[in-house]
Protein backbone atom coordinates (compact mmCIF):
# COMPACT_ATOMS: atom_id res chain seq x y z
CA UNK A 1 0.00 0.00 0.00
CA UNK A 2 1.20 3.46 -0.87
CA UNK A 3 1.91 6.51 1.20
CA UNK A 4 0.74 10.07 0.84
CA UNK A 5 3.61 12.28 -0.30
CA UNK A 6 3.79 15.86 0.89
CA UNK A 7 6.27 17.88 -1.16
CA UNK A 8 7.35 20.91 0.85
CA UNK A 9 10.19 23.35 1.32
CA UNK A 10 11.42 25.42 4.28
CA UNK A 11 10.98 28.68 2.35
CA UNK A 12 7.34 27.90 1.51
CA UNK A 13 4.98 29.90 3.71
CA UNK A 14 1.96 27.74 2.79
CA UNK A 15 3.65 24.39 3.52
CA UNK A 16 3.16 24.39 7.31
CA UNK A 17 -0.53 25.19 6.76
CA UNK A 18 -0.88 22.34 4.23
CA UNK A 19 0.81 19.97 6.68
CA UNK A 20 -1.51 21.10 9.48
CA UNK A 21 -4.60 20.59 7.30
CA UNK A 22 -3.40 17.20 6.07
CA UNK A 23 -2.72 16.09 9.64
CA UNK A 24 -6.09 17.38 10.88
CA UNK A 25 -7.99 15.60 8.11
CA UNK A 26 -6.19 12.32 8.78
CA UNK A 27 -6.75 12.55 12.55
CA UNK A 28 -10.47 13.30 12.13
CA UNK A 29 -10.68 10.23 9.88
CA UNK A 30 -9.01 8.13 12.60
CA UNK A 31 -5.76 7.78 10.63
CA UNK A 32 -2.15 8.35 11.72
CA UNK A 33 -0.14 11.06 9.96
CA UNK A 34 3.26 9.58 10.77
CA UNK A 35 2.46 6.15 9.33
CA UNK A 36 0.72 7.41 6.17
CA UNK A 37 2.64 10.52 5.09
CA UNK A 38 6.10 10.75 3.58
CA UNK A 39 7.36 14.32 3.70
CA UNK A 40 9.69 15.29 0.84
CA UNK A 41 11.79 18.45 1.23
CA UNK A 42 12.43 19.83 -2.24
CA UNK A 43 15.20 22.20 -1.11
CA UNK A 44 17.28 19.63 0.78
CA UNK A 45 16.59 16.61 -1.43
CA UNK A 46 17.36 16.96 -5.15
CA UNK A 47 15.56 13.69 -5.86
CA UNK A 48 12.38 15.11 -4.30
CA UNK A 49 12.71 18.22 -6.48
CA UNK A 50 13.23 16.05 -9.57
CA UNK A 51 10.08 14.06 -8.70
CA UNK A 52 8.13 17.28 -8.30
CA UNK A 53 9.32 18.57 -11.67
CA UNK A 54 8.42 15.23 -13.31
CA UNK A 55 4.90 15.75 -11.94
CA UNK A 56 4.88 19.08 -13.84
CA UNK A 57 4.93 21.07 -10.61
CA UNK A 58 7.45 23.71 -9.64
CA UNK A 59 5.90 25.13 -6.46
CA UNK A 60 5.06 23.68 -3.10
CA UNK A 61 3.04 22.48 -1.32
CA UNK A 62 1.94 19.46 -3.33
CA UNK A 63 0.10 16.49 -1.86
CA UNK A 64 0.40 13.34 -3.98
CA UNK A 65 -2.27 10.68 -3.43
CA UNK A 66 -1.44 7.93 -5.92
CA UNK A 67 -1.92 9.60 -9.31
CA UNK A 68 -3.91 12.51 -7.85
CA UNK A 69 -2.11 15.78 -7.13
CA UNK A 70 -3.41 18.48 -4.83
CA UNK A 71 -1.34 21.53 -5.70
CA UNK A 72 -0.46 24.81 -4.06
CA UNK A 73 -3.61 26.71 -2.94
CA UNK A 74 -5.81 23.60 -3.22
CA UNK A 75 -3.64 21.93 -0.57
CA UNK A 76 -4.91 24.59 1.84
CA UNK A 77 -8.58 23.68 1.35
CA UNK A 78 -9.65 21.07 3.89
CA UNK A 79 -12.59 19.83 1.79
CA UNK A 80 -10.35 19.16 -1.22
CA UNK A 81 -7.76 17.35 0.91
CA UNK A 82 -10.47 15.24 2.60
CA UNK A 83 -12.07 14.27 -0.73
CA UNK A 84 -8.66 13.37 -2.14
CA UNK A 85 -7.84 11.13 0.82
CA UNK A 86 -11.26 9.46 0.68
CA UNK A 87 -10.78 8.70 -3.03
CA UNK A 88 -7.22 7.46 -2.41
CA UNK A 89 -8.43 5.08 0.31
CA UNK A 90 -11.36 3.87 -1.85
CA UNK A 91 -8.85 3.09 -4.65
CA UNK A 92 -6.84 0.87 -2.30
CA UNK A 93 -4.15 3.45 -1.38
CA UNK A 94 -2.11 3.21 -4.60
CA UNK A 95 1.47 4.50 -4.74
Amino acid sequence: MGKIKLYKSPSCTRCPIAKFILNRVLVTMGLDYESLVEERDTEKDSEAMAELLMLDCDKTPVIKLGSVLIKEEEALVERIVREGIESWIAAGRPD
